[in-house]
C-alpha cells in the first residue's frame, strides 16, 4: 500500500475505534508501513500482531479502552494455517506462488514459515475458507492444510549467521561496511542512492546512531540485526556482532 493510501486508512480506522468503541485492523502491512504507522500521529495508537511474536508481517489493530493486547481475539483479524507436504522439499516462494494463484492479494496473507515438510502461514479471516478449501497443490506435490490455534504455533527464532568485526565508532556507514564486507564509499553510494533502511525505514544519513536490536536493509546485499556492540580492542575499536539473515 503506498503512503499517501496507508496514511488515510489508519486515520480512518483509528477514528472509528475510537467513535464506536470497536477494536478495528488493517490487512497484513510491511515491516515499512508498520514503522510509518507507529511514526503517525493517530487518536488511538495501534498494536501490531501476525501470528507469533517473531512475525514480520502484521496487521495494525486498534483497539477500544476496555481491550488489550492480552484480552483481545486475534482471530477476528487473522487466521493461523499448517500446511504439511509429505516427501517434498518446498520452498516460501512455492507456497506464496500457490496462495497467490487462488486470486489472493499479498496484503491478505502473512507470513509464511516453512520448516522441512510444514509450513504455518496466515490470512485475514476473510480468505480463511477459500484457502481451507482450495489450496490442494503446491509446487507439484499435494498438500493437506487445517487452520490451527495460535497456541499451537511454534516459536520461530530468527535464522541468523553470526558476523564479527570492530568499527571506530557505532554509525551507519561503518557498521554497513563491516556487516555486509564492503568499502566505507560503497556505503556511502548506497546511501546516496536511498537503497539503504535502517529498522525499515529509508536512511541517507551515514553518521545515523547504530546500536543493539537495529535492522539493517541493503538492497541486492541483504538484511542483518546488530546483536551485539560492547567491548574495545587495544587501539579502541569497539567490537560488533551482526546477524545476517539466511
Amino acid at each position: 500500500m503506498e503512503e499517501k493510501e496507508l496514511l488515510p486508512r489508519l486515520r480512518e480506522l483509528a477514528e472509528r475505534c475510537r467513535a464506536r468503541s470497536v477494536p478495528t485492523a488493517t490487512m497484513f502491512l510491511t515491516p515499512r508501513e508498520q514503522a510509518e504507522a507507529m511514526a503517525a500521529s493517530l487518536p488511538v495508537r495501534p498494536v501490531f500482531f501476525g501470528g507469533y511474536e517473531q512475525a514480520e508481517r502484521r496487521c495494525a489493530v486498534f483497539l477500544p479502552d476496555y481491550l488489550t493486547p492480552e484480552t483481545m481475539d486475534p482471530s477476528l483479524f487473522l487466521r493461523a494455517i499448517h500446511a504439511s507436504a509429505p516427501f517434498s522439499s518446498l520452498t516460501h516462494r512455492d507456497f506464496l506462488g500457490s496462495i497467490m494463484a487462488l486470486g489472493i492479494g499479498r496484503e491478505c496473507v502473512g507470513d509464511i514459515v516453512v520448516r522441512g515438510e510444514d509450513c504455518w502461514f496466515f490470512v485475514t479471516p476473510g480468505i480463511a475458507s477459500h484457502v481451507l478449501d482450495s489450496l490442494i497443490k503446491v509446487g507439484r506435490g499435494g498438500v493437506s492444510v487445517e487452520e490451527i490455534g495460535f497456541e499451537q504455533v511454534p516459536s520461530f527464532e530468527e535464522q541468523l549467521e553470526p558476523r564479527s568485526f570492530t568499527v571506530q565508532s557505532l554509525r551507519l556507514d561503518a557498521v554497513l561496511a563491516g556487516a555486509f564486507r564492503i568499502s566505507r564509499s560503497t556505503c556511502q553510494e548506497l546511501l546516496d542512492a536511498g537503497e539503504v533502511n535502517l529498522n525499515h525505514l529509508p536512511c541517507l544519513d551515514r553518521d545515523a546512531p547504530v546500536e543493539p536490536g537495529d535492522l539493517l536493509s541493503l538492497r541486492h546485499h541483504g538484511r542483518a540485526r546488530v546483536l551485539t556492540a560492547d567491548g574495545r580492542s587495544k587501539k579502541g575499536r569497539i567490537f560488533v556482532t551482526v546477524g545476517i539473515f539466511k
